[in-house]
This record gives C-alpha cells, structure tokens and sequence, in this order.
C-alpha cells in the first residue's frame, strides 16, 4: 500500500515527539512492504496549543487552517502521481480541521487517526476522532469514549521494534533496579517507597532535577501570548491563579477550591518527597536499551491523572515500556492492569504489583533471586519478540480495517 503519513508533531525531533512515533511506525511499514509518503508540513505550530481541546482563538484557528490544507494539497499531489492507499494520522483536535477527514473521502483514501492518551486526555481529540473514518486507539477501555462522539475506534495496543529494543548481552548488569521515564503524577510515590526501603535504584528521565520541561512552558519561557492566548510561567502567581480560574469553571465554587486545595497538598508533599528521589537521578538515557541492559530489574510506573490533570483519580495505563522492556530481555516489573494481562503471563513473562510493599517486595525478591529474574526475562523476550512487534500491531489493524 502507498500510506501517507502525518504523524511528526514538529519536523525537529528535539520538539514534541518529533521522531517518536515515526520512529517505531515506519520501519515496521517498511517491513511489510509498504511505501511511506510522509507530510512535509511542520506541525508544531499546532502542537504548542495540543493541550486546548476546544474554543480556539483565531489566530489558532487560522494557523490550523493554513496546516489543515497544507496537508491535503500535499495528499492531492501525491494521489495523482500514484493513488493512496491510506491515510495515517497522529492529531490532536489542534493540529488539524476535521472538515479535512471530508476531503479525503472525496479522494477515496480512508483515514486512521492514532492517539495514546485516549484515558486521561480524550477531549484533546474528540472532534479528530468523530470524522476520521477510523480511530486507532491502544487502551481497551477507551472505546466507550470513541463511541459517545460518534467514531468508529478501533483498539490495537503499541509494540515495539525488535531492531531497536533487543538484548545487549555485553552491557554488564548492575545488582540494582532502574526506572526509565519522566516525573509525572505519582511516580515519586512509589520510588521514595523503594528509597525508604534501601532498595538500589537509579532513575533516568526529565524533571528529576532541575533539568528544563518541555511542551507549554518553553513557549511560556519565551512569550507571554503564542497565538493570542496567554501563557504563564510555571510557579508565578499568575499560574496558580489560572489554575483556580480553570477548576472553578470546570467544577464550580465549591468544586473548584476543593481541586485546588487537593492539587495544593499534593504539590506539598512531592515537594518533600523530592530530596528522597532526586538523590538516585542520573539524568536523560541516552539508550534506553542499553540502560535497561544495565540493571537487573527494571521498573515501570503506570498511573496516570484521570483527566489529565494533578487532583483527579490515578489510574493504571499500558504504556510503551511495557513492550519495549521485555523485548530487550528485561527481568520487567510493572504496575498491574487488568489489560497487562491480556499480553503477558504475569509472574512468569513479567511481573506486576499492585501497592507500595508489593513493589518493594517484588523488587527485592529478582534482586535477591537471580535465577528467577533470568527465568523472567528469557520468558517475557521470547513472548515480546512473538507477539508485540509493531508489525504484528500493523498487521492486526489493517485485518480490523479491511485492508490487506
């Protein structure tokens, strides 16, 4: 199939997963003999503003218009050189106008939109998702959320690449365990329970220092408006008043200050949790495989904000690393879900735990039980390498769309 692509949210992979999700899609494509046509637009301009799910201002809504048919000039020109076959997108409701889902039915190119935030941060991609012929989306429970917009999802988890997450065995192991990824949401929790536990750990990743965040504060640092909307720098009293603003309109009154004030406690716990944490950061990973070689266990945490923002449920969430880990012959502990254990025979491809002591226990038990942990990771590679290739997800979409 000839498959245009617009899944790059900056043509600079430093910005906004600029080379993420290109990077795990288009080798599997290739492997299946498929030809990528990939946008040329740089979405960025869009993505600084992917966080609004709605009520743009003009300025925003004509910078998405520009894009919006930037892109079908492109799908037009490359239709008539040769027909398309597909359409495969990565939009938040900024990024693109769904009346543009309209023009590519005119073409007869049927249309996927992927999005992997779907749990926690569905509205972002509501409108996307009620026009695109089909919304691909890795978590089983969001399909309910698909269907009140009138969308046609349809659920393929993430994978991996085999080529890029596969075991190192002349990186020495470490008798220690490692957690690969950002701060965010109750991830201190858990591993200042490993620390008051004197369990060994490292941690790689961005905001476990003073290292700089990405997203709406670098354009925060820069402007005070972007567009026509107003940006704050994190921590000034104008942030924290937008934040009150936002609860009240979205909670009322009372509601609203009660966020706040949960939002507020939490802050002040994280911000006495950090010494405990901070102490084990060991900065960006430069190879996450190589990492993960590194360490005897490796560690994934999975809870997510309910709604995407500090103060509302946490729930668990499959994640990338779930896939990635095994597949580079990783003793794999992660946080349980029921989903989890629909892809891996938990306690004997992986492991998961459910609360703090089960985390501290489990992490001990493969530190102190090499034999087990060498049981794991054997196991859990051989069902990664298996099942969870991103060509058998492709695969697997393409049968659930119907198209060979």
């Amino acid at each position: 199939m000839r498959i245009f692509c617009a899944i790059r949210h900056s043509n600079d992979p430093s910005f906004y997963y600029g080379g993420l999700w290109s990077g795990n899609f288009y080798p599997a494509l290739r492997q299946l003999g498929h030809e990528i046509i990939e946008s040329k637009v740089d979405l960025l301009p869009t993505s600084r503003f992917m966080h609004i799910p709605s009520k743009f201002t003009d300025q925003e809504l004509a910078v998405r218009a520009e894009i919006t048919q930037r892109i079908i000039d492109e799908v037009r020109a490359a239709h008539e050189q040769e027909p398309i076959d597909l359409f495969l997108s990565y939009f938040y409701n900024s990024h693109f106008d769904s009346a543009g889902f309209e023009e590519l039915r005119v073409l007869a190119i049927p249309s996927v939109n992927f999005y992997c935030n779907s749990i926690y941060q569905f509205e972002n991609v509501a409108g996307i998702a009620a026009k695109a012929d089909y919304s691909w989306h890795p978590e089983k429970d969001a399909r309910e959320l698909y269907l009140r917009v009138g969308a046609h999802p349809v659920w393929v988890q993430m994978g991996a690449d085999s080529n890029v997450y596969r075991p190192l065995p002349d990186v020495p192991r470490e008798a220690s365990a490692c957690f690969v990824g950002q701060r965010y949401a109750d991830r201190d929790r858990w591993l200042a329970a490993l620390d008051r536990a004197k369990v060994p750990f490292d941690i790689y990743g961005s905001g476990w220092n003073d290292a700089s965040v990405i997203g709406d504060a670098e354009v925060a640092r820069r402007d005070a408006f972007y567009l026509g909307r107003e940006h704050y720098r994190p921590g000034s009293f104008a942030s924290y008043a937008h934040v009150v603003r936002e609860n009240v309109a979205r909670n009322g009154q009372i509601g609203g200050l009660l966020r706040t004030a949960k939002q507020w406690n939490y802050r002040r716990e994280t911000r006495r949790l950090a010494p405990y944490v901070f102490a084990h950061a060991k900065g960006r990973a430069e190879s996450v495989a190589a990492t993960l070689a590194a360490y005897d266990v490796c560690l994934n945490l999975s809870n997510v904000w309910s709604d995407g923002r500090p103060g509302s449920k946490l729930i668990p969430h499959v994640r990338l690393r779930d896939f990635e880990a095994p597949m580079c012959r990783s003793c794999y502990l992660t946080g349980h879900t029921a989903e989890i254990a629909e892809f891996y025979e938990i306690g004997k491809e992986i492991d998961a735990y459910r609360s703090q002591d089960e985390l501290v226990e489990k992490t001990r038990f493969y530190l102190a039980h090499p034999d087990a942990a060498e049981e794991l990771r054997e196991a859990g590679y051989r069902r990664a390498v298996r099942d969870h290739t991103w060509k058998h997800r492709f695969k697997e979409l393409f049968r659930k769309i119907g198209l060979s």
